[in-house]
């Protein structure tokens, strides 16, 4: 699969692993919040908050990359992490959290260019294994990472020193990443550009729609058992340390990593991939329900060999029914999910302090299982243009 793949796509997936590791300043996040004394209650309000221009930011951003290069605005987004990155760093009152999580936050705003640049980028027979490959450099990026942070870095440095060494580190990270989007990696023209082989869909609204219904809503399932749930829930009932979080994804991201030559083997077809992937999503959900921290860290196994069927097949699906004018929808459905953040953490975080934690996970079960539900239109037209293919 790799030795086939053009260079300018090898490029990007090198790239891309960067936002592996980047991922461990969205851990650390909530778990400074803890550190710095701030109620769940109250980060839910400032999570909330900080979603609110976002959520319009989005749907404006994405028809304006439709008409020029998506490198700018991809540029643009790991810039305003890396800014987010620093202030973590500065951040010694809920004042300076709110400056942190806005400009950390502004990175989700340009989530269509991601979109729109790996459509450009990506050969529509390939999407799938590409997409699992991409997975598979991540994820052991961060098992690498989350391993040296965990069992090296924490030995010396605790709590505040220990979340600082991260921050700082995403910080130089994510400016290198900037930079090569504007210097080393493939240009794409603008948004609206296709794939020499890309087919544009006709006539399959419906279809379309479904499957990026089916995205909000398992994004929200995940908004719901975000790392601010999971980093009190470790630090408050199991009475672990702040290097707790990054274990537990490390634990993740080493699943993945094993279940990527497993996924090649099976070799299901799409459809079957985004069912039996997001079955076990929703049992993960369910699992953690169970107040046993052996089960919680264990369940993420199924977590992440969930996901690795889950993600590709759903991006394939996505791809393949695509419109040409992808920006305004992603940057609609990416608002709309932006959106509800402004209410997801303040429902999540007050259903864990009155009710508890795992009442917010088997909040999110219920949520991706309408999320499946929802897929089905896209999960039959692609079926029946899958059997005219072959």
């Amino acid at each position: 699969m790799w030795k086939n793949l053009p260079k300018e796509i090898k490029r990007y997936l090198v790239f891309y692993s960067i936002t592996g590791f980047s991922f461990s300043a969205i851990i650390a996040a909530p778990t400074l919040g803890k550190v710095l004394n701030i109620s769940i209650e109250e980060l839910g309000w400032l999570f909330s908050f900080s979603y609110i221009l976002q959520a319009i930011l989005t749907y404006v951003l994405g028809r304006k990359f439709e008409s020029i290069s998506v490198n700018y605005g991809y540029a643009l987004a790991r810039t305003f992490f890396a800014l987010g990155s620093i202030f973590f760093i500065l951040a010694r009152n809920i004042y300076g959290f709110v400056a942190a999580q806005l400009l950390l936050g502004v990175t989700d705003v340009f989530y269509p260019c991601q979109v729109m640049y790996e459509r450009a980028l990506f050969p529509p027979k390939k999407r799938e294994e590409i997409y699992s490959t991409q997975f598979l450099i991540t994820e052991f990026t961060k098992v690498v990472a989350y391993f040296f942070l965990v069992f090296i870095l924490s030995k010396y440095m605790k709590d505040l020193r220990f979340l600082s060494a991260i921050f700082f580190s995403t910080f130089v990270a994510n400016i290198f990443y900037a930079f090569s989007f504007l210097k080393i990696l493939p240009r794409v023209k603008s948004g609206s550009s296709l794939h020499e082989d890309h087919v544009l869909a006709t006539s399959v609204n419906g279809p379309f729609i479904s499957i990026m219904l089916h995205q909000y809503l398992a994004f929200m399932a995940f908004s719901f058992s975000s790392f601010l749930i999971i980093s009190y829930y470790l630090m408050d009932h199991f009475k672990l340390d702040s290097s707790s979080p990054f274990l537990f994804e490390m634990i993740f991201s080493a699943s993945l990593v094993v279940a990527y030559p497993w996924k090649r083997k099976v070799n299901n077809s799409t459809i079957r991939n985004l069912l039996i992937g997001s079955m076990l999503i929703i049992a993960t959900f369910a699992l953690w329900f169970v107040p046993n921290v052996y089960v919680f860290f264990a369940s993420h196994v199924i977590m992440g060999f969930g996901f690795i069927l889950w993600f590709p097949a759903k991006e394939t699906i996505k791809m393949s029914l695509s419109p040409r004018e992808l920006g305004r929808w992603e940057g609609f459905f990416q608002g709309l999910n932006i959106f509800s953040r402004t209410f997801v953490p303040v429902v999540s975080t007050q259903i864990a302090g009155r009710l508890g934690h795992r009442w917010v996970f088997l909040t999110s079960a219920f949520i991706f299982t309408a999320s499946l539900l929802s897929s089905i239109p896209a999960m039959r037209w692609f079926h029946r243009i899958e059997k005219i293919r072959v």
